[in-house]
């Protein structure tokens, strides 16, 4: 029972603690909802910092909702961050008594503990450090991408040129069930089918007569999207549902092929596409915003690759 009163404060505290190191990319409005916190006092408090950890600082001034040390939290930072933790836990109420105490303490928490490795010459290992480099690195270039592509978004025209020109990109793929007939020569074919037309059942005349691997499945098929052969895919092509093709060559004898059913095939329409085509053009424009910007900066640096250490 404990465990679980405790686990919404854990996400919480998850979520802030990550947040901090992560930056205002971290929550995603697409991230799964999670609980929200239930109440501060199921979290103990933040542990106090002693007096003399603030020197002769003096007291916190009138923006300053927290101080760590050196380390201060402005109140518009924090209300950021708790902007931030809504958008990655949606169901979280910040009016809810004791809610917004628990972010706070969680952040002081951490901020502790970034102290006690930072005294510790943690900070200083290569490892973190390189760390610590690439994520600046990520930073840098996701803010430079930001600003590129801030204004460039494609238009509704754009996207219903691109779907006239490349209409057949947008059906929906066909899923054909069929039966077959197979028998060994060209007489008994023209036979079978004169009896199929008479009214004969197909599937039964199937099991009967056909030497096709799919006689004891009446003919059946597994459904496709392409037929397993050219000749066959060409026999179905013109055929409507229930009909019967003419004697055709396969692979393993004379065939008679029949439809059953076809689903699928037909075109979509510009509005059922027309949201998701404009997001990927706009990302297509995105892109190619981004590598033109790259290819300006490549002819104003120079650019050296070592390709002896690629393995060539």
């Amino acid at each position: 029972m404990q465990q679980s009163a405790r686990s919404p404060i854990v996400i919480i505290l998850l979520a802030v603690s990550v947040a901090a190191l992560a930056g205002c990319d971290l929550f995603s409005p697409k991230k799964p909802k999670q609980p929200a916190a239930t109440a501060a006092s199921e979290a103990p408090a933040a542990p106090a910092a002693p007096a003399a950890m603030n020197g002769d600082q003096g007291p916190l001034p009138a923006d300053v909702i927290a101080r760590v040390g050196n380390w201060t939290l402005t109140n518009e930072q924090f209300k950021q961050r708790l902007k931030l933790l809504k958008q990655g836990l949606p169901d979280f109420d910040e009016t809810k008594p004791g809610n917004k105490e628990a972010v706070l303490n969680e952040l002081v928490r951490q901020q502790l503990l970034v102290k006690d490795a930072e005294d510790s010459g943690m900070g200083q290992q290569k490892d973190v450090a390189e760390a610590v480099e690439d994520f600046r690195r990520t930073l840098l270039v996701q803010e430079v991408a930001s600003r590129l592509t801030k204004d460039v978004a494609a238009t509704e025209k754009e996207a219903q040129d691109y779907y006239d020109q490349n209409k057949a990109l947008f059906v929906e793929p066909a899923q054909w069930t069929v039966r077959e007939i197979v028998v060994a020569d060209e007489a008994t074919a023209k036979n079978t089918l004169v009896q199929v037309l008479q009214g004969g059942d197909f599937e039964s005349i199937a099991k009967a007569g056909s030497i096709g691997k799919t006689a004891a499945q009446g003919g059946l098929l597994p459904a496709f999207a392409r037929a397993p052969y050219e000749e066959m895919q060409k026999a179905i092509a013109t055929l409507d549902t229930g009909g019967v093709s003419s004697v055709f060559k396969g692979p393993q004898g004379y065939t008679i092929v029949k439809l059953d059913s076809k689903k699928g095939g037909e075109s979509k329409s510009f509005p059922e596409v027309k949201k998701d085509l404009i997001a990927g053009l706009t990302l297509r424009k995105q892109q190619e915003a981004i590598l033109k910007h790259i290819d300006q900066l490549a002819t104003k640096n120079k650019v050296e690759i070592n390709k002896d250490l690629l393995g060539r």
